[in-house]
Parts: structure tokens; sequence; C-alpha cells
């Protein structure tokens, strides 16, 4: 049998990202994985999104983006804490497209393979929904884990 090359799962962790109310029109950026030992590649990040007490609008976005910093610049000024951000240049991952529902949880999974994580990386939301997340911070749930190619 001839060896393949398959993508072997890490253990899911999660990001540390406050997320309740985030205004509309507003972005919040997680504090810094720590890549720096084990150099993983490529990342699936897992969000659950829950929308707050007023729907928001019918076909707005969640955004969400890869933020990395090399020790001296971070995308968009990203210092690597968990904090508000102003979206510039930081490569989307994709997005949500939310529904008119109040409190209803939208989820998305992103690919970062198509950038280089490198050392220290990490997320920014971007709230373009036209209304508040969730209040409580346990309603949105984000997580992450690595896929690395391993001959089996």
């Amino acid at each position: 049998m001839a060896n393949e090359i398959k993508l072997k799962n890490i253990a899911p962790a999660n990001f540390t990202i406050t997320l309740a109310g985030l205004a509309s029109g507003s972005a919040r950026a997680s504090a810094s994985v720590d890549n720096s030992i084990t150099d993983y590649p490529v990342a699936i990040v897992d969000l659950k999104i829950v929308s707050g007490a007023v729907a928001p609008t019918a076909g707005t976005l969640y955004e969400v983006y890869l933020l990395r910093h090399n020790g001296t610049i971070g995308d968009d000024g990203w210092v690597g804490t968990d904090s508000v951000i102003i979206i510039e240049n930081a490569p989307m991952l994709g997005t949500i497209v939310v529904t008119a529902t109040a409190a209803k949880a939208f989820t998305g999974k992103f690919d970062t393979s198509n950038f280089i994580l490198g050392s220290t990386w990490g997320i920014a939301v971007k709230n373009a929904s036209g209304q508040a997340l969730s209040a409580t911070e346990a309603d949105h749930i984000k997580s992450y884990r690595y896929h690395i190619p391993e001959i089996q």
C-alpha cells in the first residue's frame, strides 16, 4: 500500500475575544495564538455568533479576518490583545450572512490555508449586521483547530 498525505487533526482550542454586545460597525480582535514552537501551517476557525435582542438586517454580514504579528508589525496595528480594532488591510477569511432574526445563532467555518499563519496569529470579527450582537458572552463560541499534513 502506498503512503498517502492526510490531514492530522490537532485538538481544538478557544480564542480569547470578547464579542458580547459588539456594536454594528465595530470590530474586535482576539488575543494572540502562539504558534512559534509548533509552526503549524493551517488552522480551521469555527465560530458561532448570536444576534442580539433586536433582529439584524437580512443579508448583512459578520466578517471574519486573519490577524498576524511578527514581533514588530501586526496586521492593522494589532498587538495581540483582545481589543477594539479598525480593519483596513487584514486579509478576510470569510463572512457569515445573517437573516432578520433576533437571538439567533449563526455559524461559520473558515480555512486559513490561503494564508501563512506565522508565529503569532489571531482573528478579528467585524459586526456589519445593523444591530449589536448578543450581550451574553457565553452565547458566542470562538474556536480553532490545526490541520497538519502527515504521511500515513
